[in-house]
């Protein structure tokens, strides 16, 4: 699979994260793993990262230079080969969102052709 980045606006991406299955948010005081059903109201102003995933798609809302940033990373599924899938285990105290976190890392090849991976997103929760 390879994947394409697009940047949102911060007050689309806010509206957007609601179409994604899970949410994973770093906030000063506490770290939220869960469904994105599930999500508590949070206080932008105490967020440094949010990542809302499901199988084909991210959303990464970062803060750079004190403004709140945008990215959507969406796979294209063009190319199988150069996208490997890895399962970590989740902690106990996220266990209720479920057991294995899919996490997708996108390889580059260099003109020698060895590989580097290029980009990693989150891609689901497992409950096995």
């Amino acid at each position: 699979m390879s994947y394409r980045i697009q940047k949102i606006e911060w007050d689309k991406a806010l509206v957007q994260a609601q179409d994604y299955e899970y949410a994973l948010v770093y906030m000063i005081s506490e770290v939220l793993l869960c469904k994105t059903a599930d999500l508590p109201d949070v206080d932008w102003e105490e967020c440094t990262e949010a990542r809302f995933f499901d199988r084909e798609k991210e959303l990464h809302i970062y803060e750079e230079d004190g403004q709140m940033q945008a990215v959507e990373v969406i796979d294209t599924k063009e190319e199988q080969d150069n996208c490997l899938v890895r399962r970590y285990q989740i902690a106990n105290r996220f266990r209720e969102a479920g057991k294995l976190l899919r996490v997708h890392e996108y390889l580059d090849y260099d003109e020698d052709g060895q590989a580097a991976v290029s980009l990693t997103r989150l891609a689901g929760i497992e409950e096995v």
